[in-house]
């Protein structure tokens, strides 16, 4: 897949690195010649030194070809125009890096209107991972659906636990609320309980 990368700092850099590893097509474009040549030094990837949001720019980076851009600067409005002009110059896919809180709050707006695939806010995922982990203390890992509806948990049993061999059937009598063991993992295999 022909990928291009708008931003090569750090976020960029580890893109990059990693879609690189997967052995896609990558093309990063920075107005800084240095950061373009050290990416370029470090990595299997074609540098372009200009502005994303130049469309002279993007045609040489392949923009009519590619079928993803990320855009990932350090300016928000700048990672937006670049999804813009991208969108209408080659049609592809695109994901950009928005970090302002005002632009979260209308984010389904600005994604709808503008065309975008998707928006990542990294500071905002952190913190939100961090508040479902100090909620709930005891989950290895928490994921949310259905717009904070449904909450998938990852809780590792002790054996001392009470919950150590304890009827799923019991389990549910003991939570407050709906629950649903989806599956259990012992000794590296994975199955679908049947609640007792």
């Amino acid at each position: 897949m022909k990928i291009i990368i708008v931003g090569c700092g750090k976020v960029g850099y580890s893109i990059a690195q990693e879609l690189d590893r997967e052995g896609h097509d990558i093309v990063v474009v920075d107005n800084k010649a240095s950061a373009i040549h050290q990416i370029t030094d470090n990595l299997d990837v074609m540098g372009v030194i200009g502005n994303g949001t130049s469309y002279t720019v993007l045609k040489e980076a392949g923009i009519e070809e590619a079928s993803l851009l990320i855009a990932v600067t350090e300016s928000d409005e700048l990672n937006l125009l670049c999804c813009l002009f991208a969108k209408k110059a080659g049609n592809c896919e695109t994901i950009a890096r928005v970090r302002n809180l005002q632009y979260n709050e209308e984010i389904n707006f600005i994604r709808e209107k503008m065309g975008l695939s998707m928006t990542i806010n990294p500071e905002l995922e952190t913190a939100v991972d961090m508040s479902r982990l100090i909620r709930i203390p005891t989950a290895i890992k928490v994921d949310t659906f259905a717009n904070g509806r449904v909450e998938l948990l990852k809780f590792q049993i002790p054996e001392e636990s009470i919950l150590d061999n304890m009827l799923l059937i019991n389990l549910n009598k003991m939570v407050k609320g709906q629950l649903l063991v989806c599956a259990v993992e012992r000794d590296d295999q994975v199955f679908i309980p049947s609640g007792k």
